[in-house]
This record gives C-alpha cells, structure tokens and sequence, in this order.
C-alpha cells in the first residue's frame, strides 16, 4: 500500500517531469536485493531516466531539468 506522502510525491514529480518534456511511465513498485518492497519508480519513455520514490515521500531522481529525448 502506498502512503499519502508517497502519493503526493510522486503527483508532484509527474506534473514537474512533464513541465520538463518528459514523459514518465506509471510508478511501478519496486524491491531491495532481499526481494522487499522498496518504493516505486518511474522511467521517461522519451529519454530512459528514472526517478524512485519511498514510502515516507523521499525522492531521488535522476531526470535532467529538461527532457533531451534520447535514452
């Protein structure tokens, strides 16, 4: 179950990314290497680069400020 702040988070980064140009995939869930849930990401399906987010709102991305479109 994805938390209030995870959601937000991640409705924040969708409208941001594409402001940038970019055209991100569905959040996804994703696992640790123990095969425990770790947060979600998404990927552009412009330029191939990724942003995760954690259940407590944490984000990390790696999406430049604007989308060159090749991945």
């Amino acid at each position: 179950m994805t938390t209030t702040a995870a959601n937000e988070t991640m409705l924040q980064i969708a409208v941001n990314a594409a402001a940038a140009g970019h055209n991100l995939s569905a959040f996804e869930p994703v696992q640790d290497a123990d095969g425990q849930p770790n947060g979600h990401q998404a990927r552009c399906r412009n330029c191939q680069q990724s942003v995760w987010v954690g259940d407590n709102g944490l984000m990390y991305s790696l999406l430049d400020d604007t989308c060159n479109g090749e991945g």
